[in-house]
């Protein structure tokens, strides 16, 4: 009998050290892509590159882990990371730049959509408590990384040293992940399918999803990770350029914030979270709208604290909205964690790429804080609009 909250534990932690060596530089590589000359739509289409193929990618990925295990996956995901920070070495090169962004893309896929199969086949008895742990490893890597990322970037004068120790650590989150989950996944190898069966499976999977009690709860959630889209490429340009934070005073931030924000969910946020996917979802997506439009204050009202506060709030309400929505599809497809795991993957980088796309095109006419104030908008309208369809009448949105 495996022990689902060890599985829980090993997956997050894979996650966390995967994520600690991307982070290294990838607080950064905005500013790094406006170093090596590329405009600010182009740095909105180089997240695109590598969100979009996530999407694409992870119902192959979920087949994959049919007919090998999902370590497999996960272990070719994270080997693909390590490959990018080895190719980034070298600086950016035209064609080969983008290659490499999708390249991470399709390795983004495998490692998540795997991650999430494990997560899934092995939930823990709050399933909702179980993906928040997963997607807090990101902000505890943001604690350190971006800190030791910004000293090797000042130190040696350059990205390259950072990108090598991304390799290192991506390397030890591959060894973790042979040693720890291969012997559990090598168990689900008797879910082995044909092609014509999966593609079934998916058919009916997008029947059921396109139920009232789900559609309206997916539709909040695409618009809230369609806004995080609109931060991936631009928030960190944004305390740069319109606030002229100092690269030091970025650095401190991310990782204070982030700290913060693990405290924060042990022990608060953690106790708001009942194993209702639809609650978190509507709350969660309010939540983050209404603080996302704070940033179109003028920039005097802007200091460090009350971006610190918006940023948090906005961030708190996105996490329980994600950490939700991954709970209501774990729950509604239970025996279907290979198909549930890659729609689930599907869904979260689409928001992303369409917000990167929309970003790119946006930034020039209404600037950052217009733009971020236009995402909350947008997701407001979204929950507004989904309310009176569904969610009011399913009866399970906010208490």
């Amino acid at each position: 009998m495996e022990n689902n909250g060890e599985i829980v534990r090993d997956v997050t932690a894979v996650h966390f050290l995967l994520m600690f060596g991307y982070k290294l530089f990838s607080a950064y590589f905005p500013l790094f892509l406006a170093a090596e000359g590329l405009s600010l739509p182009q740095i909105g289409y180089a997240y695109l590159l590598v969100y979009l193929p996530i999407a694409l990618c992870a119902p192959l990925a979920g087949f994959f882990s049919r007919k090998t295990n999902p370590a497999l996956t996960m272990m070719l995901g994270i080997f693909g990371y390590g490959a990018y920070a080895l190719a980034m070495v070298s600086g950016v090169h035209a064609q080969l730049f983008y290659f490499w962004q999708v390249a991470l893309g399709v390795s983004a896929s495998l490692f998540f959509t795997s991650s999430r199969i494990l997560l899934m086949a092995y939930p823990m008895r709050n399933i909702e408590h179980g993906f928040s742990w997963f997607y807090n490893a990101p902000f505890w890597a943001d604690i350190a990384a971006p800190v030791l990322g910004g000293f090797l970037i000042w130190y040696s004068g350059g990205f390259s040293s950072v990108f090598t120790l991304s390799v290192a650590v991506t390397l030890a989150a591959l060894a973790m992940a042979a040693t720890r989950l291969w012997g559990v996944s090598t168990k689900m190898s008797g879910r082995k399918i044909s092609l014509a069966s999966w593609a079934l499976r998916w058919g009916n999977l997008f029947r059921r999803v396109a139920d009232v009690k789900m559609l309206p709860y997916l539709a909040i959630s695409l618009a809230v990770l369609w806004m995080g889209g609109l931060y991936a490429a631009f928030f960190v340009l944004f305390l740069k350029d319109a606030l002229a934070w100092t690269r030091d005073a970025v650095i401190f931030y991310t990782a204070a914030s982030s700290a913060f924000f693990s405290v924060a969910y042990v022990l608060f946020i953690r106790r708001k979270q009942k194993n209702n996917g639809q609650n978190s979802i509507v709350k969660g997506a309010v939540t983050a709208g209404v603080f996302s439009s704070f940033f179109v204050l003028p920039v005097a009202y802007l200091g460090f604290w009350p971006v610190f506060a918006v940023d948090f709030f906005k961030g708190a309400g996105s996490f329980m909205c994600n950490a939700g929505r991954s709970s209501l599809i774990a729950r509604k497809f239970k025996d279907e964690p290979e198909e549930a795991a890659a729609f689930d993957t599907i869904f979260s980088p689409l928001g992303v790429a369409l917000g990167s796309f929309t970003a790119g095109l946006l930034i020039g006419s209404l600037g950052y804080g217009w733009l971020f104030y236009c995402g909350g908008v947008v997701v407001l309208a979204v929950v507004a609009v989904a309310w009176f369809l569904g969610c009011q009448k399913n009866g399970n949105g906010v208490e």
